[in-house]
């Protein structure tokens, strides 16, 4: 019998535990996990492990009312826990538990490191030996299972979340109960199973389950009459409770009882019925991996339909995703519950030669024992009498490969007692489905334990870093996994690295995703076969840009049609399983079917209708970006001059719909700057330009620099000084804000050489940038700069640019010369004028400035004020580094109000923000900031500790002030009033 133990295969040691009180331990170490809020933090984590958790999921499993800034409060508990959970962690190594992933947090847990996971493997391997006859095994496995239950799941854990489900487990608990009386009543055990299912129907009255196995078990004890008034107790308790009558199976127990023809468990005849039966479903697969929500999904669906309607499960995806394998599998345990048997069928929809379904109705019937003399010519006919042979009977029929609705319809039964299991490409819209099921790509980690299963744990062990590149080749796709883990495994004497080698090459990867007569590219050939020649040009050309999801606007132009008719041709995509629809009217390739029709449109489509597609995406994004600049910094000529005059163009009405524009396409638009700055240099220039608004927002410096250093190298070949000045001004002020000081000054020489006397704007802009990058070594020579920047723009009449500048000459002379009047004045005006233009983002950014100067002044009630105004006046998730800053200010200020707790609050939360945004010299500035706070509450040692770090930060990246003001901490022992440099 299976054993199940809680051993961790991954990162060993760390286990949780969720039937009881939610409970983690290292070895043998309990671990505090906090505050109760905390706790329900990591609840959720838990439970939903492997998969990523947003931290608007987060909030909403905390708070039905959340406070005010709950996702700052998530984020404290999310880098505690992981502080908790690995406390060896190295800073600047990633988080091997506690992940940060897109859309959220994953936290990955090893194999057996979850009682829950523990409970459910042995239900599964219980129902598998039930299934397959062995009931006393299957007794054992329940008994087991319903050990690791102690009490109540996540006891004094609070939050929506947490209450949702304890239900759910709860629920699934009483199912295992459930099936593990029936197995005692199976076994003959009727005395125990009678006084357990007493207790159980007086506490859970409504499921009608436990009456059923109530009444057979007193009627196998000879006690017929308690088996009797124990139906008219449920007969009596549904009238009154809910107004209906007890289900067929309960009333049919109750008559045979009064006819003295109720079953016995194992009565001959049954056998002979199975017997009889036809057994068509095909063997599953041996190593299937992973879907564990999915497979338990099916299953629950199947073993508990509704007595209205015939229970139909769809399961979609497009070709290579494992629909098939993971209905083979999940089908396997819940068999026994369909004793008049099972009948399958391939449709073929997928080949382009789907079957008919007049043929398949013919073979069912002769399958269930109909003559071929009677079996009907007409499909209506059929199809009415094949519901008339399923009647009365509990029959599961599983549909693969699905075309269409045409040919589903005629093969669903009439009777509720059958079931229906469906596999398609097609999503089968209209199809009225107890549960659909749409199949994606494998996780990483469900990939991996796949491929290992495949090639063994020796060689996937000794070459993990080449399994993850052959992996991410794959791209999660089960099909794919499957065929490289099989060459591999055919072919002993390779290395991992030698097939990675051959993946690596997009142009030849597919060809070395095949093996025998299965490939990859011919499961995606067979959809797109089925497409009319419109909607096969549109998978070509909408393959061609490295984009990651189009909406249809932007689809609509890169084709160069109307938004109608590229949702239908778009549309027909999806329907074949070629293109995934992850949200409404947003569209996506998976990554192998975008080589595939990538690879068909450079041989099908000639050069010139290629460059016009990329040419019209740059134009879309060169649109939505210029609007982005004109809202995000109004008052700015640089949106004057660049923004396309083009009709219908995108508007954003608010800088929060600017910033929701740039995060959802961001990525794809560097990518696509990479794939066009040689092809169509002098628009991917000025759409670089035009992201310098949203860049200064996100600080996403560091993706920006490769891209902008590709653009301005190619305008440099290409002779285009207009082009060069403009991708080397993004690429100097990138590197600046990174602190590569060294490598910006060179690229901002560069700009302001190539724009010199024929784009003003960005020559100023440019000063601006090489007065950063002098600024600490000569701030004299910054501040001429900065004057010089401040003509240009009062000759060009740009606000925006002005106020700016006003604000880094502040700044440079707090470095420098301290405060006059000069730079109090200059603070304030910055305040003023970005008022004056509306744009909240350089007024919040302002007023931080502004603060810094009333802390110089010793003003630190006023100050505190200033950093909460601007602070208030940014949202989550934007201008983080402002934010940061701030946050780091109110901690310094804090500290001199003798506000110790609210200093290490501040100071803490600013760490996060500036590890979030990369920035190092902020990371520094905030670890300082918790140095002196703790040592202000007495925690030497702790404060040593993050001043050493801090000291560390300072000296690699050269700033001598900074790691000057900390070794004095640290050799004093205390901590100094100073101002930090930002």
């Amino acid at each position: 019998m299976m054993r199940f133990t809680m051993e961790a295969t991954g990162i060993p040691g760390t286990h949780f535990s969720v039937l009881g009180p939610l409970r983690a331990r290292r070895g043998d170490t309990e671990l505090d996990l906090g505050s109760p809020q905390q706790r329900a933090v990591a609840a959720v984590l838990v439970l939903r492990h492997g998969r990523a958790v947003s931290v608007d999921d987060l909030v909403g499993a905390l708070w039905e009312s959340p406070p005010r800034r709950p996702e700052a409060v998530v984020r404290t508990y999310i880098w505690r826990l992981r502080h908790l959970l690995e406390p060896t962690h190295v800073q600047g190594e990633p988080w091997r538990l506690l992940q940060s992933v897109p859309g959220g947090y994953s936290l990955r847990l090893a194999d057996g490191a979850l009682d829950w996971e523990l409970f459910e493997q042995c239900v599964a391997e219980a129902r598998a030996r039930k299934a397959a006859g062995e009931t006393a095994a299957a007794r054992q496995l329940f008994d087991q299972a319903l050990a690791l239950w102690r009490e109540t799941t996540l006891r004094s854990v609070p939050g929506p979340f947490a209450d949702a489900e304890r239900s759910r487990l709860e629920e699934r608990r009483l199912d295992v109960v459930e099936a593990r009386l029936e197995t005692m009543v199976e076994l003959g055990d009727y005395a125990d199973a009678a006084t357990d299912l007493a207790t159980l129907v007086e506490t859970h009255p409504l499921r009608e389950g436990l009456h059923y196995l109530l009444m057979l078990a007193l009627h196998e004890t000879g006690r017929q009459g308690e088996a009797l008034a124990a139906y008219r107790r449920v007969h009596r308790l549904l009238a009154q409770e809910l107004g209906i009558e007890p289900n067929a199976r309960l009333q049919q127990l109750h008559a045979d009882i009064l006819r003295h023809t109720a079953p016995s468990v194992s009565r001959p005849e049954v056998l002979t019925r199975q017997e009889r039966a036809p057994r068509q479903i095909p063997n599953a697969v041996p190593d299937f991996t992973g879907r564990t929500e999915e497979t338990e999904r099916i299953r629950d669906t199947l073993l508990h339909p509704s007595p209205e309607a015939v229970p139909i499960v769809l399961v979609t995806g497009m070709g290579g995703t494992g629909k098939t394998s993971l209905v083979m599998h999940s089908v396997q345990t819940v068999l026994s519950a369909y004793p008049d048997g099972q009948l399958y069928v391939d449709l073929r929809g997928a080949d382009g030669s789907p079957a008919d379904p007049a043929s398949v109705l013919a073979s069912f019937l002769r399958t269930l024992g109909e003559r071929d003399a009677y079996i009907p010519t007409d499909i209506a006919e059929r199809a009415a009498l094949y519901r008339s042979r399923l009647a009365q009977q509990r029959v599961l029929i599983v549909l693969d490969n699905a075309a269409d609705m045409h040919q589903v319809m005629p093969l669903l039964p009439g009777a509720p007692t059958c079931a229906v299991v469906i596999t398609s490409r097609n999503g089968l819209a209209t199809l009225p489905v107890s549960l659909r099921i749409v199949l994606g790509a494998m996780s990483d980690e469900v990939a991996m334990r796949l491929f290992t299963r495949l090639i063994g744990a020796a060689r996937a062990d000794a070459e993990p870093h080449t399994a993850h590149r052959i992996l991410t080749a794959c791209g999660g796709l089960p099909l794919a996994v499957r065929i490289v883990g099989s060459r591999l495994a055919a072919r002993p004497e390779w290395s991992l690295a030698d097939l990675a080698g051959r993946l690596a090459d997009e142009r030849h990867r597919l060809s070395e995703l095949t093996v025998d007569s299965v490939t990859v590219e011919a499961s995606f050939a067979l959809g797109y076969g089925q497409l009319d020649p419109h909607t096969r040009q549109t998978l070509r050309l909408l393959a061609l840009p490295a984009h990651g999801v189009y909406d249809l606007p932007t689809a609509s132009a890169v084709l160069d049609i109307p938004n109608e008719n590229a949702k239908n041709l778009l549309e027909r995509l999806v329907a074949v399983g070629l293109l995934e629809s992850p949200a409404l009217d947003r569209y996506r390739y998976h990554d192998l079917v975008r080589l595939f029709a990538r690879r068909l449109a450079l041989g099908t489509d000639n050069d010139r209708t290629r460059h016009a597609v990329l040419g019209r995406l740059l134009d879309q994004h060169l649109v939505a970006a210029a609007e982005s600049y004109r809202v995000i910094r109004p008052g700015h000529t640089v949106a004057r001059t660049l923004l396309p005059q083009v009709p219908g163009a995108r508007r954003f009405d608010s800088v929060n719909e600017a910033l929701a524009w740039s995060s959802s396409s961001l990525d794809d638009i560097l990518m696509l700057l990479t794939q066009t700055a040689s092809s169509h240099t002098d628009r991917a220039a000025t759409l670089l330009l035009l992201l310098d608004a949203v860049l200064m927002s996100s600080h996403l410096w560091h993706q920006v620099i490769p891209v902008a250093t590709l653009v301005a190298d190619a305008a440099s070949r290409a002779r285009d000084p207009r082009s060069e000045g403009r991708a080397r001004y993004i690429l100097s002020g990138a590197l600046a804000q990174v602190g590569r000081l060294d490598e910006a000054e060179d690229q901002v020489n560069r700009a302001l050489e190539a724009s010199r006397d024929i784009e003003t704007d960005v020559h100023a802009l440019s000063l601006n940038v090489k007065a950063f990058t002098v600024g600490y070594r000569d701030p004299a020579a910054a501040l001429q700069l900065l004057r010089e920047a401040a003509a240009l723009a009062l000759a060009l009449g740009n606000l925006s640019l002005e106020a700016m500048l006003l604000g880094n000459g502040v700044q440079t002379r707090l470095r420098s010369e301290g405060i006059d009047e000069q730079t109090v004045g200059d603070s304030v005006r910055q305040v003023r004028l970005f008022r004056q233009l509306g744009d909240r983002q350089g007024e919040a950014f302002a007023r931080y400035r502004h603060g810094q100067v009333l802390a110089r002044q010793g003003l630190l009630d006023e100050a505190v004020s200033g950093y909460r105004q601007a602070l208030d006046m940014l949202q989550e998730g934007e201008q983080d580094f402002t934010r940061a800053a701030c946050l780091i200010r109110l901690s310094e200020a804090y500290g001199q109000l003798d506000r110790y707790r609210s200093a290490k609050d501040c100071a803490d939360a600013g760490l996060l923000l500036a590890r979030a945004v990369r920035h190092e010299q902020l990371e520094g500035l905030a670890l300082r900031a918790q140095g002196d706070a703790l040592f202000a509450t007495g925690r030497v040692e702790e404060a040593a500790h993050h001043w050493r770090k801090a000291l560390g930060i300072f000296q690699y990246l050269g700033a001598q002030a900074d790691a000057g003001s900390v070794e004095k901490r640290i050799a004093d022992g205390s901590p100094r009033r100073d101002t930090a440099s930002d």
